[in-house]
């Protein structure tokens, strides 16, 4: 397809300023939430309950604009996402309600949704990209194969895309559509507008990449760079290793630092940050707290006893729910599974009581761990028992491996044949059961029903001392029977409820424990107080001024906090210095706090980021303070090793490239561009002075450098063509965390619901 002229100059304006923007931000850490494809819209109205009071209906700024909710429907979007949420877990067996982290997907999936919306409507509309009906028609929804969608998505299982399946929602979902408005405006609406915006977006997409080239000359500087080495002998000294009491931290020290350092973008700080000390205080329920819930648990003994549908009578009265939520759906939680009861539950003295316990006994009430329980035995009897030991070879049908995993599996088998005294060493050795390492290999007196069919008839039918291989779903499984015998089982009904704390529990320990601390700390010192009250005092790190994501707790804090809102409140609405009134985390937890630092967004100025640069002001006086005690004692030094001996550091040997981006050249750490320059400017055995780089310091030998390679013709093309591969990567992962930067989004909504609220 010929690509007009201004089409391609805008093209190459906008791949240009986006690489430039990738380069100088490419820590963004917005990414881009794929497109849903069959949206609904649900008017319902929020009321703004997200924010304190709902007077602000501005959620930040796009463009030097502000976003008005309103305005970009921004409540719609999240009620439709919550919507969605609910349906989803419904749909998977539950019973749509939502937690906290689903709340927390809901506000970063609608603002990045919308964003992107918006971002990609005015770069769409500026190039002018459109889809035609007949590659809608012929590309997008030809049942055949269609074009690569997250519809086609819909339809490809292990790879291979089911035209079959496909049609059969084509004829459904459009050819059999109804000819009314209310039909052609909800295809257009759900199906035809997303995929055709889906499709939009990926020519977009593909144009930025495609548009970059990896040229030959690039490929040539590449290879020749590569060609280029040196054989060093080094010494490094971490900053972390140097003792911060070599060095004086003070306020003109910083203020230097800032100064040689204010422009640079290290203080591109885009978020308010808040770091606080905390303790958190934990109580236990009083003896008398504990009695009240004894004695409510002992009024329901007899009628426990009593029931004729013991299932019922704990759905009714236990605290923990028959079933609870998995990844695999509702399981049962243990109060009523309908399972025996194999001990382990309880404390030794109570599986013992049920072990000798009969039928309809009732044991308890009793104290577990936060809970009171009774526990019914409500059924006995008689059943048939296996003990055995295996060997688990992890296998599949369609593994490329399954041959070969059972001939190990028959390899040990005739090896325990020939002395079954080795069965334990070669389940350390070889077994891929986790649950039976431990015990080498054993499971003990399972009854039928337990175990897979296959593993089942070889323990139950096979004679005791008999070894063979059995296969089930896991794999292969090296099995010997140890035993059989008739056992007895029991099972058992419990119910349950938490101990909690009473008010006037909270109020003494409140009065005479907490408030001790916050007066001693108010006089004091929050550390001292703490310290000498015998309370741990941890420390938030930053907190950044956003909702929480997978990388970050967000507002909230550390996690155990239970992200209580109060303490966002406060932190970010106090200033360093100011203590947090004892504040309940749980019924039996308080927490008192301090705030340490604090930084402003997008000020770049001394005091607010004097805090944030202090690690970084460590490591330059900490090379300083090498520099000024050890420079004249080198220089007259001819020996790298004896150089060692002065500094107390390792002499370690290393082969670089001109293309290296550090010492190793492991990406996962900081680049050393400083160290790597002076390496390739040191004549052969010359020693360099002492390197200030972002580890720490450097002092280079060089031993000797090989510049004088021939670089292939072949191995030109080839590595053009792999800088051009690289370039297009990072474009397709960058391109847009730097369009996000370009038009200046700034996310203001947890800061309109946490400050001065």
């Amino acid at each position: 397809m010929l690509i007009p002229l201004y089409i391609r100059e805008l093209l190459i304006i906008t791949t240009m300023a986006i690489i430039g923007k990738i380069r100088e931000k490419s820590g963004l850490l917005v990414t881009m939430v794929g497109l849903g494809l069959f949206l609904f819209i649900i008017p319902v109205n929020d009321l703004l309950q997200q924010f304190s009071g709902g007077a602000n209906s501005t959620l930040g700024l796009f463009n030097n604009s502000e976003i008005d909710a309103n305005d970009w429907k921004y409540y719609n979007r999240e009620n439709l996402t919550r919507n969605n949420l609910r349906i989803n877990n419904l749909n998977s067996g539950g019973n749509g309600s939502l937690t906290s982290a689903d709340e927390d997907q809901i506000k970063v999936t609608s603002w990045n949704q919308m964003i992107s919306d918006t971002i990609y409507h005015y770069e769409l509309n500026k190039i002018g990209i459109k889809v035609s009906a007949d590659e809608l028609n012929q590309g997008l929804l030809n049942g055949e194969n269609p074009l690569p969608s997250s519809l086609k998505e819909l339809f490809v299982k292990n790879g291979l895309y089911n035209k079959d399946s496909f049609n059969i929602w084509k004829t459904n979902r459009i050819i059999n559509l109804p000819d009314n408005p209310e039909s052609k405006k909800d295809l257009k609406n759900n199906i035809e507008d997303p995929l055709k915006n889906e499709r939009r977006i990926k020519k977009y997409s593909s144009m930025i990449k495609n548009g970059v080239l990896g040229t030959i000359q690039e490929g040539k500087r590449a290879a020749n760079e590569e060609k280029i080495s040196s054989n060093i002998k080094y010494i490094f000294i971490s900053y972390d290793d140097i003792n911060d009491t070599l060095i004086n931290v003070d306020e003109n020290e910083k203020k230097n630092f800032y100064d040689l350092h204010s422009n640079e973008k290290i203080w591109d700080q885009r978020q308010d940050l808040v770091s606080y000390d905390y303790s958190i205080l934990t109580f236990k329920p009083s003896s008398s707290d504990i009695d009240n819930y004894t004695s409510r648990m002992e009024s329901l003994k007899e009628d426990f006893k009593s029931s004729k549908n013991d299932s019922l009578f704990v759905a009714n009265y236990a605290e923990t729910p028959m079933t609870v939520q998995s990844p695999y759906g509702p399981r049962p939680s243990g109060n009523f599974t309908g399972q025996p009861y194999k001990g382990g539950k309880f404390s030794s003295f109570i599986d013992e009581k049920i072990k000798n316990g009969n039928k309809k006994d009732i044991i308890g009430p009793f104290v577990n761990g936060d809970k009171i329980q009774l526990v019914k035995i409500y059924e006995t009897g008689d059943e048939e028992q296996a003990k055995v030991r295996h060997i688990l070879i992890n296998s599949k049908e369609e593994d490329l491996d399954d041959a070969k995993n059972k001939k190990l599996a028959d390899s040990i088998l005739y090896a325990i044949r020939r002395d079954s005294s080795k069965f334990r060493s070669l389940v350390s050795k070889y077994s891929d059961d986790p649950g039976s390492i431990s015990s080498g290999g054993v499971y003990s007196w399972f009854p039928k029903g337990q175990m897979v069919p296959e593993f089942e008839e070889f323990s139950f039918t096979k004679k005791i001392g008999r070894s063979g291989v059995v296969r089930t779903n896991y794999g292969f499984h090296v099995i010997q029977v140890l035993g059989r015998r008739v056992g007895s089982f029991k099972k058992i009904a419990i119910v349950d409820e938490t101990i909690q704390v009473s008010k006037a529990t909270q109020n003494e320990f409140y009065d005479s424990v907490a408030l001790a601390f916050y007066y001693k700390a108010d006089s004091t010192n929050f550390n001292n107080a703490a310290d000498e009250l015998g309370f741990e005092v941890k420390s938030s790190g930053y907190v950044p001024l956003i909702y929480p994501n997978r990388r970050s707790s967000g507002l909230y804090g550390p996690s155990d906090l239970n992200r209580n809102m109060n303490i966002s409140r406060w932190a970010f609405n106090s200033n360093v210095g100011d203590l947090l009134e004892p504040e309940y985390i749980s019924n039996n937890q308080l927490v008192l706090a301090v705030v340490k630092e604090k930084i402003i967004a997008d000020e770049i100025s001394f005091n607010n980021l004097s805090s944030l640069m202090e690690p970084m002001v460590k490591n330059y006086l900490k090379a300083k303070y090498y520099k000024n005690k050890y420079s004249s004692k080198i220089a007259n030094i001819k020996s790298i090793d004896s150089i060692s001996n002065l500094l107390k550091g390792n002499v370690d040997n290393k082969f670089v490239k001109y293309s290296d981006a550090n010492i190793g050249n492991n990406t996962q750490e900081l680049a050393e561009p400083k160290v790597m320059a002076y390496i390739f400017n040191l004549s052969a055995n010359e020693i360099s002075p002492i390197i200030e780089g972002k580890k720490g310091i450097y002092i280079i030998q060089n031993v000797s450098t090989n510049s004088n390679s021939i670089v292939e013709e072949n191995s030109v093309i080839q590595k053009s063509e792999l800088q051009q591969k690289e370039m297009r990567t990072q474009i397709e992962q960058g391109y847009y965390p730097a369009l996000y930067n370009s038009y200046k989004v700034r996310d203001d909504r947890a800061k309109n619901m946490i400050m001065s609220n």
